[in-house]
C-alpha cells in the first residue's frame, strides 16, 4: 500500500525505497521506517526524499579518480594484450589447420562477453534477441554467438559476487599492485572491477580486429569515471532520521530509521557491510552445525547430517558453495542410488573412499531407500537456506525437492511396529525371568541382572521413548513431579534430543515402579551423585561428536551397546513377520496402542511421544498436557508378563 511517493507498507511497517540511476547500477535503495503510523511514515519519508537527491548525486562521483581509472585501465589492457599475443604464438606453433582464425574468433567472443558484463553487470546474461541480431549483422556466426553466451554464463556468476571474493580478487590484486594501495572503499572496488572487465573486453575485441589498443586507455578511463552503489547508509539520510527523532518530536523517536539495505536489480551492486563468510562448503557446513548445536539438536543428528554433507562433497567434487548448480544435486541423488543398501551401517565403511565403496557394491543390492534419499535432500535444502541467509547468491535457483523420490510403500510399513503379541513374547525371555550365565543369557536359569539391557526395553514398551533418550538418562532425571513419579527427558551431558518437541516429562508406568526403577535411580544417586548415569553400562566408549566419531562395533551413542543382543533376542522370541523390526518398533507399538484409545485426546498422545502439534494453534497456543492426563493414558498400555 502506497501512502505517498517512494513510501510503501510492507506488512504493518512502512518502507521508503527509491530506484537508483543507471550510473549507480539501477538498484533500489530501501529503508524501513520502523513505524506503522501513516502520519509518522509520511513525515520521515518526506525528509528522506529531499535528502536522498543530494546523497545519490554525490554517490555518482565517489569512485576511483580519473587518474587512477586511467592507470588501472592501461595496466589491464597492456596485460591482456600480452596474454593474447602469447596465446596467438602458441596457436601458430601448434600448426593446426585454422588455429589462428579460431583463436581470433574465440578472443572476440570473450571480449564481447566481458564488454557486455562491464556495461550491464550480471544482468547481461542471457543474451537478448536484439543482441543476437546485432551480432549477426556484424557477420558473426551462430557458433561465435553461442560462444558469447557460454562465456557470459561463466563470468556472470563471478560478477554477481562480492568483489573481494573468489575470482573477483583478480581485479583487487591488480588495483593494489598498480595503484599502490591496500585498502579501497566499496565504491572503488566496484568501479575497479568494472574497469578490469571493460579493459579486458576492449583488448580482446580490438586484437580480434587487428587494431592497436593501448592508445584507447585514456578515452575509456574518462568514460568509466562513474561509481557503483554501496549499501552503507548515506550520512545525510541518517542525519535526517536522527534530526527527526529528537525529543521535540517524541512520536517519531520511538520509530528510528533502520540502516539502509540494497535490493539490487543490478547484480554487481554489492552490500559493502555484508559479513565476509568463508565460501568453502566445509566451512558452511560447520557454521550450520554450530547453529543446530545452539538450537539443541542432538549430537547423533549433527553427526548424521555432517556425514551426509561430506558424502555430498565427495560425490560432486564441489568445494565452493558459489559453484553449486542443480546438476550437482542430481549427481548426488544418482550416487545415493548406486550405494549398497546397507551403506553406513558398518563403522568399517566410514574410512573408505566413495569410489571404493561403489566398486565393492558391484553385483550387490544397491540403492538407498526413498526415505533415506529424501531425508538427505532435506539436509541439502537446509544447507542451501543457510547459504542464502549468509548472502551467497544463486542458491535460490537450486531445488532439491524436485529430485525427491516417490515412496513405494506407506511410512507405517517402512519400519513396522511390534504387535501386542510380539511385545508379550519378547518379555517372556529369560533376561526378565532369569538366565543361566553371562555367556548363556538366552537359556532359562536363576541369574537376573537389572542393567541397561534389562531396563531399556521395559521403559520403551511402557513409555514410547526413544532408545537414546532412555539410555542417556541421568539418575537425577528420575523423580517426583507434582506428586507423580516421572522421568524428565531434556538435553543433558550424555545426549541431545532429536528436536525441540522431544523435551518432555513422562509419568512412569506403574509396572516400572513395581519393578524398582525408582529404587535403581536412588541407588545410582547415592553412589555417583546428581551427575551419575542411570545406566552406566550404556555409556559408549567414545561419545558422539562431529570431529571424533566412534569406529568400534559398540558404536558412539548411548544405547548402541544393546544392538547385537537385542536383535538376537528378537530373533528368538518373534517368529512371525520378524523382518525390519528393531528397538524403535517399541515406539511404534506405543503409538499404535495409544491411537486405539479413542477417548485419549490426540494432543496427549503427541505430548507423550514428543511430536509437534499439527497446527499453529496446537504448537504455539496450547500448553502441554497435564501429567495426570499422560499418566492416565500410559496406565492403559498392556501390562507385561513379568
Amino acid at each position: 500500500m502506497t501512502i505517498q511517493i517512494h513510501t510503501f507498507r510492507r506488512g504493518a511497517i512502512y518502507t521508503w525505497r527509491k530506484r537508483l540511476p543507471a550510473k549507480l547500477g539501477g538498484g533500489v535503495l530501501q529503508l524501513s521506517l520502523r513505524t506503522s503510523d501513516p502520519l509518522i511514515g509520511r513525515r520521515i519519508a518526506a525528509i528522506l526524499g529531499g535528502e536522498s537527491c543530494g546523497v545519490i548525486d554525490a554517490m555518482v562521483h565517489q569512485g576511483l579518480s580519473k587518474e587512477d581509472a586511467r592507470r588501472l585501465l592501461g595496466a589491464v589492457i597492456a596485460r591482456e594484450h600480452q596474454k593474447i599475443q602469447n596465446r596467438r604464438l602458441a596457436a601458430a606453433e601448434a600448426g593446426h589447420e585454422r588455429s589462428w582464425q579460431q583463436a581470433k574468433s574465440y578472443d572476440w567472443a570473450v571480449g564481447k562477453a566481458l564488454t557486455l558484463l562491464a556495461e550491464r553487470g550480471a544482468s547481461a546474461c542471457p543474451l537478448t534477441d536484439q543482441d543476437r541480431d546485432s551480432m549477426r549483422d556484424e557477420g558473426r556466426t551462430e557458433a561465435e554467438i553461442a560462444a558469447v553466451q557460454t562465456v557470459l554464463e561463466q563470468e556472470a556468476r563471478t560478477y554477481a559476487e562480492d568483489p573481494r571474493q573468489g575470482l573477483n580478487t583478480r581485479s583487487l590484486r591488480l588495483m593494489r599492485e598498480e595503484l599502490k594501495r591496500q585498502e579501497f572503499s566499496p565504491l572503488e572496488l566496484l568501479h575497479g572491477r568494472q574497469i578490469y572487465y571493460r579493459g579486458r573486453g576492449a583488448a580482446l575485441l580490438d586484437m580480434s580486429a587487428e587494431q592497436a589498443v593501448t592508445e584507447q586507455a585514456s578515452d575509456l578511463a574518462a568514460e568509466l569515471a562513474r561509481a557503483q552503489v554501496c549499501s552503507d547508509p548515506p550520512v545525510a539520510i541518517e542525519a535526517a532520521a536522527r534530526a527527526e527523532a529528537t525529543p521535540s518530536a517524541p512520536s517519531v523517536a520511538t520509530a528510528p530509521v533502520a540502516r539502509a539495505s540494497l535490493n539490487t536489480g543490478a547484480a554487481h551492486a554489492v552490500p559493502c557491510e555484508q559479513p565476509a563468510y568463508d565460501p568453502q562448503l566445509t566451512a558452511l557446513v560447520a557454521r550450520l552445525m554450530d547453529q543446530k548445536r545452539r538450537q539443541g539438536m542432538s549430537g547423533g543428528m549433527i553427526l548424521q547430517m555432517t556425514r551426509v554433507f561430506a558424502l555430498f562433497v565427495e560425490a560432486t567434487g564441489v568445494e565452493d558453495v558459489r559453484a553449486l548448480r542443480q546438476e550437482h544435486i542430481a549427481k548426488f541423488v544418482d550416487t545415493l542410488q548406486l550405494l549398497p543398501v546397507h551403506y553406513g551401517k558398518s563403522p568399517k565403511d566410514r574410512g573408505k573412499p566413495l569410489r571404493v565403496i561403489l566398486e565393492n557394491a558391484r553385483g550387490q543390492p544397491v540403492g538407498l531407500s526413498a526415505t533415506t534419499i529424501n531425508r538427505n535432500l532435506d539436509y541439502i535444502g537446509q544447507l542451501l537456506i543457510k547459504g542464502r541467509s549468509e548472502g551467497f547468491r544463486g542458491l535460490g535457483d537450486l531445488d532439491p525437492n524436485s529430485l525427491r523420490q516417490r515412496k513405494t510403500k506407506r511410512d507405517r510399513d517402512d519400519r513396522p511396529p511390534f504387535t501386542a503379541e510380539d511385545v508379550q513374547a519378547i518379555f517372556r525371555h529369560p533376561v526378565w525371568h532369569g538366565f543361566q550365565s553371562t555367556g548363556r543369557w538366552q537359556q532359562p536359569g536363576n541369574m537376573l541382572t537389572k542393567d541397561g539391557f534389562y531396563w531399556l526395553p521395559l521403559i520403551a514398551a511402557l513409555s514410547g521413548a526413544r532408545r537414546g533418550e532412555i539410555a542417556g538418562l541421568k539418575a537425577a532425571e528420575i523423580g517426583t513431579v507434582e506428586g507423580i513419579p516421572c522421568m524428565t527427558l531434556h538435553i543433558n551431558r550424555n545426549r541431545g534430543l532429536k528436536n525441540l518437541t522431544s523435551a518432555r516429562v513422562l509419568p512412569l508406568h506403574p509396572e516400572l515402579l513395581e519393578l524398582g526403577l525408582v529404587d535403581h535411580a536412588e541407588s545410582r544417586l547415592a553412589k555417583g551423585g546428581r551427575d551419575a548415569d542411570l545406566f552406566p553400562d550404556m555409556r559408549p566408549k567414545t561419545l558422539p561428536s562431529v570431529e571424533d566419531a566412534a569406529d568400534d562395533d559398540e558404536g558412539g551413542k548411548f544405547g548402541d551397546k544393546i544392538n547385537y543382543r537385542f536383535n538376537k533376542l528378537v530373533d528368538r522370541q518373534v517368529t512371525a513377520n520378524r523382518a525390519k523390526k528393531t528397538f524403535h518398533s517399541f515406539r511404534h507399538y506405543v503409538a499404535t496402542q495409544l491411537g486405539r484409545l479413542t477417548d485419549v485426546p490426540d494432543q496427549v498422545r503427541k505430548d507423550i511421544l514428543g511430536h509437534a502439534g499439527s497446527s499453529i494453534t496446537e504448537e504455539r497456543y496450547t500448553e502441554t498436557s497435564p501429567l495426570a492426563a499422560k499418566l492416565a493414558a500410559l496406565e492403559r498400555l498392556p501390562r507385561l508378563p513379568l
